[in-house]
């Protein structure tokens, strides 16, 4: 378990803002509609996890960002457990 700051606007929607800290958890498999750390052909992200009858993608919480289907490679590196604001 780590935590790490945020930062970009993917995230707005489900209430992750650029400079928030998120606790993330290693070694829980990611379930659908779970907030994932993720590596995606060689970048890292935090996006929705989800999977439908093409495999997976990942899905911003901003409707001005693109899902993310992996060209080459996915890693899910740990599964986002709690936020933490600073005022």
């Amino acid at each position: 378990t780590f935590m790490l700051k945020v930062s970009g606007n993917s995230m707005i929607d489900a209430g992750i803002c650029a400079g928030d800290f998120v606790i993330v958890e290693r070694g829980k498999d990611p379930r659908q509609n779970d907030i994932v750390l993720a590596e995606v052909d060689g970048a890292w992200t935090l996006k929705y996890y989800k999977k439908d009858k093409n495999g997976i993608y990942l899905e911003p919480a901003n409707k001005n960002f693109k899902s993310i289907r992996p060209k080459n490679e996915l890693n899910i590196a740990a599964t986002v457990v709690a936020l933490v604001r600073k005022y």
